[in-house]
């Protein structure tokens, strides 16, 4: 009977303090550096492992006719490095921004970011501040099955003036890994972000 009292105990007390803890993957980053060109732009990344969620705030101080964004991204298992996956590519906000604007696809993803806080819209970038609040990708349970993984990323963003000189204005720079943990403040999963159907 006493074992069953703390049994019972324990779950009133997980649930008064939202839901049962579940199995998740989440990110651990051991390192971020971050890099900005004051001329043209000063920024911020911060991550709140608690939460967990990503703040994003940049000040652009003066106007940038066209941007390319450089990501440089490698995933390796923890258990077996040989097992080991790269990303290596560059694209072009405008491209990107004008793409949201066409497709029913782009028009959702950018949808779902803007609701985070004040993004950039259109090129040229003007002058200003644009941040993104307590951002999280849509979390799935399903993750914890999968090897814990070890990742870097290299994320740069090049101004482009009218002749397409590139000058680089961010190097921002992160490092870390995917650990499963237990955790109580699951993140609604991909299918949440689907629109609702009246």
């Amino acid at each position: 009977m006493l074992l069953y009292t703390l049994v019972l105990a324990h779950v009133i007390l997980a649930l008064s303090h939202g839901s049962l803890a579940e199995k998740m993957m989440r990110p651990k980053f051991k390192e971020m550096k971050i890099w900005s060109d004051e001329k043209f732009l000063s920024h911020k990344v911060v991550y709140d492992s608690s939460d967990p969620h990503l703040n994003f705030s940049m000040e652009v101080h003066q106007e940038l006719l066209d941007v390319d964004v450089h990501v440089e991204v490698r995933i390796t298992n923890k258990q077996d490095p040989l097992y080991t996956t790269t990303l290596n590519t560059t694209l072009n906000v405008c491209r990107i921004l004008g793409f949201a604007n066409k497709s029913p696809v782009g028009r959702f993803v950018h949808g779902f970011i803007r609701e985070f806080g004040n993004i950039v819209e259109n090129c040229p970038v003007a002058k200003g501040s644009y941040f993104i609040n307590k951002f999280w990708w849509p979390e799935d349970p399903t993750t914890a099955i999968l090897p814990e993984l070890e990742f870097e990323i290299v994320w740069q963003a090049m101004h482009l003036d009218a002749s397409k000189k590139r000058t680089l204005v961010m190097n921002d720079h992160f490092s870390g890994e995917f650990v499963v943990q237990d955790v109580n403040n699951l993140k609604p999963g991909i299918f949440a972000m689907l629109p609702k159907i009246a």
